[in-house]
Order: C-alpha cells, then structure tokens, then sequence
C-alpha cells in the first residue's frame, strides 16, 4: 500500500514567501514609481543647475586672461591680478649675475625663477587707489620676471669684483 504523500500524479508547488504581490499590484506600484522617479531627476537637475550657478558667479570674479600662469607663478608675483604676461626677449636686456633690465621702465630685476615653457614672463601692476583694481601696463612697477633657461654661454660674463 502507497502512502498518499507519494502516490502523487501532480508536480509539487514551491511557494516564495517574499513574492506575494499578483501581477496587478505590481503594475499599480510601477505606475506610481514613475512619477517618484520623474521628481527624483528634476531634484537632482535643478540641484546640479544651482551648483553650477553658484560656481559661475563665484569664479566669475576671478578670471584670468591665461588661467596656466596660475599654476606655476607664484601670487605674490601679483599673476592672480592678470598681471603677468609673455613679452617679447626684445623687451629685456641681459644683464650680469642673473638680473634683467625692463628696457620700457629701466627698472634691473634678478630673475624670479625659470620659465616652464622656454618663454618669458613679466609680472607688473600698479594698484590705483581711485578704482580700487590693479592696473597692467608696460611702465608699471616690475614684480617677477620668468627668463628660459639657457646656456651658461649665452649669459653675460659675472661682474668683475671690486
């Protein structure tokens, strides 16, 4: 005699606690997560829009005519007031132990350091109290130059010791 647990013709049913919801009702809960989604991206559209805004205006007072000086000249040199520039070799003469004469303003400067890019750099500005802003321009006050770096050869001879 068979027991009735297995004499069975009909193929077992497995059932899964946590998948109680009928294809209704996840329909339903489909149809309302759209709109939750929807909100979801405008938040983070207009939270991403407002960062931006917020960034502009805030970098908007610091624009630089040649943002890549920043990185490599120093602020005292004044490159944060777009003070500083590339001139022309033309525009310098040099001189003995490392300094250079600013032949518009015949102001002597030793050389603040080398120039990255085999160019030069001047950095000059005269602060006019009337505007209350930095004023660049060729005869304004020298604070760094940024010479290539070259051979021994093509510098003038050291000064004689007196």
């Amino acid at each position: 005699m068979s027991h009735t647990m297995t004499n069975c013709n009909a193929s077992p049913t497995f059932s899964d606690p946590m998948q109680t919801e009928r294809p209704q009702e996840s329909r339903e809960r489909a149809a309302t997560d759209t709109p939750r989604r929807r909100n979801a991206l405008w938040a983070l559209a207009l939270a991403a829009m407002t960062a931006f805004a917020i960034a502009s205006v805030a970098l908007a007072g610091e624009y630089h005519s040649n943002p890549w000086l920043l990185t490599w000249i120093p602020a005292t040199c004044c490159v944060t007031n777009d003070c500083c520039w590339e001139v022309s070799e033309r525009e310098l003469r040099a001189l003995p132990d490392d300094e250079w004469e600013v032949k518009s303003t015949g102001q002597v400067r030793k050389r603040t350091a080398w120039s990255p890019d085999g160019k030069f750099y001047r950095c000059a500005c005269d602060y006019d109290n009337v505007d209350k802003h930095w004023v660049k321009h060729q005869g304004a006050n020298t604070r760094c130059l940024f010479v290539p770096m070259r051979s021994a050869a093509s510098f003038p001879r050291q000064r004689p010791a007196h």
